[in-house]
Protein backbone atom coordinates (compact mmCIF):
# COMPACT_ATOMS: atom_id res chain seq x y z
CA UNK A 1 0.00 0.00 0.00
CA UNK A 2 1.40 3.60 -0.49
CA UNK A 3 0.14 6.77 -0.10
CA UNK A 4 -1.13 9.08 -2.34
CA UNK A 5 0.59 12.47 -2.01
CA UNK A 6 0.32 15.69 -4.65
CA UNK A 7 3.68 15.57 -6.23
CA UNK A 8 4.54 19.37 -5.53
CA UNK A 9 4.71 18.19 -1.35
CA UNK A 10 8.17 19.41 -0.46
CA UNK A 11 9.56 16.16 1.27
CA UNK A 12 12.20 16.50 3.91
CA UNK A 13 14.29 13.27 5.92
CA UNK A 14 15.88 14.69 9.33
CA UNK A 15 19.30 13.59 9.25
CA UNK A 16 19.74 11.58 12.29
CA UNK A 17 18.30 8.73 13.89
CA UNK A 18 15.52 9.82 16.19
CA UNK A 19 13.56 8.06 19.26
CA UNK A 20 10.22 7.25 17.96
CA UNK A 21 8.19 6.91 21.13
CA UNK A 22 8.22 11.30 20.03
CA UNK A 23 4.74 11.96 19.17
CA UNK A 24 3.02 15.26 17.56
CA UNK A 25 4.33 17.46 20.16
CA UNK A 26 8.26 16.67 20.17
CA UNK A 27 8.37 15.52 16.46
CA UNK A 28 6.89 19.64 15.43
CA UNK A 29 9.16 20.94 18.05
CA UNK A 30 12.13 19.54 16.34
CA UNK A 31 10.98 20.28 12.76
CA UNK A 32 10.86 23.98 14.64
CA UNK A 33 14.18 23.50 16.49
CA UNK A 34 16.44 21.41 14.63
CA UNK A 35 14.99 21.34 10.69
CA UNK A 36 14.61 25.05 10.91
CA UNK A 37 11.49 25.36 9.32
CA UNK A 38 7.59 25.49 10.30
CA UNK A 39 5.60 22.62 10.42
CA UNK A 40 2.48 25.00 9.39
CA UNK A 41 4.34 25.39 5.86
CA UNK A 42 2.42 22.30 4.65
CA UNK A 43 5.93 20.07 4.05
CA UNK A 44 6.23 16.80 5.13
CA UNK A 45 8.81 16.01 7.24
CA UNK A 46 10.13 12.33 7.91
CA UNK A 47 12.27 10.76 11.22
CA UNK A 48 14.02 7.17 11.27
CA UNK A 49 14.10 5.15 14.36
CA UNK A 50 17.48 4.29 15.67
CA UNK A 51 17.01 0.55 14.91
CA UNK A 52 15.81 1.59 10.95
CA UNK A 53 12.74 -0.92 11.72
CA UNK A 54 10.38 2.66 12.28
CA UNK A 55 9.46 5.56 10.53
CA UNK A 56 7.10 8.70 11.37
CA UNK A 57 6.21 11.37 8.94
CA UNK A 58 4.55 14.26 10.09
CA UNK A 59 2.86 17.40 8.36
CA UNK A 60 -0.08 20.20 8.71
CA UNK A 61 -2.91 19.76 5.86
CA UNK A 62 -4.62 22.78 6.85
CA UNK A 63 -6.85 21.53 9.49
CA UNK A 64 -4.63 19.93 11.60
CA UNK A 65 -1.56 17.58 12.08
CA UNK A 66 -1.24 14.40 10.50
CA UNK A 67 1.03 11.91 12.07
CA UNK A 68 2.31 8.41 9.67
CA UNK A 69 3.94 5.59 11.37
CA UNK A 70 5.27 2.69 9.75
CA UNK A 71 6.85 -0.27 11.49
CA UNK A 72 8.91 -2.65 8.89
CA UNK A 73 7.89 -6.49 9.77
CA UNK A 74 11.37 -7.60 7.78
CA UNK A 75 14.39 -5.65 6.90
CA UNK A 76 15.21 -2.16 7.58
CA UNK A 77 14.91 1.52 6.08
CA UNK A 78 17.82 2.55 4.51
CA UNK A 79 20.87 4.36 6.26
CA UNK A 80 20.30 8.25 6.78
CA UNK A 81 24.31 7.95 5.63
CA UNK A 82 23.55 6.85 2.36
CA UNK A 83 20.92 9.63 1.94
CA UNK A 84 22.30 12.33 -0.49
CA UNK A 85 20.17 15.18 -0.10
CA UNK A 86 17.44 15.88 2.64
CA UNK A 87 15.01 17.15 0.41
CA UNK A 88 13.09 14.03 -1.42
CA UNK A 89 10.53 13.76 -3.95
CA UNK A 90 7.05 12.24 -2.92
CA UNK A 91 8.18 9.54 -5.26
CA UNK A 92 11.44 8.95 -3.48
CA UNK A 93 8.98 8.96 -0.13
CA UNK A 94 7.26 6.28 -1.44
CA UNK A 95 10.47 3.89 -2.32
CA UNK A 96 11.59 4.41 0.89
CA UNK A 97 8.31 3.37 2.92
CA UNK A 98 8.49 0.19 0.36
CA UNK A 99 12.26 0.05 2.19
CA UNK A 100 13.83 0.80 -0.96
CA UNK A 101 17.31 2.59 -0.69
CA UNK A 102 17.16 5.94 -2.87
CA UNK A 103 19.55 6.36 -5.16
CA UNK A 104 20.33 9.54 -7.39
CA UNK A 105 22.17 9.08 -10.66
CA UNK A 106 25.65 11.19 -10.73
CA UNK A 107 26.54 12.73 -14.34
CA UNK A 108 29.72 12.87 -15.33
CA UNK A 109 30.57 10.27 -12.53
CA UNK A 110 32.98 7.26 -13.47
CA UNK A 111 32.25 4.34 -12.96
CA UNK A 112 33.72 1.83 -10.28
CA UNK A 113 34.42 -0.67 -13.31
CA UNK A 114 35.84 0.26 -16.50
CA UNK A 115 32.66 -0.93 -19.34
CA UNK A 116 34.01 -2.73 -22.09
CA UNK A 117 33.75 -0.65 -25.67
CA UNK A 118 32.45 -2.51 -28.21
CA UNK A 119 34.40 -2.64 -31.86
Amino acid sequence: MSIRLKPELRVFVYTDYVDLRAGFDKLSSMVREKMNSEIVDGDLFVFLGNNRKRLKAICYDGTGLLLIAKRMERGTFMWLEELEEKEITTEEFDWLLRGSTIRRPKFGAIPETPVPIAS
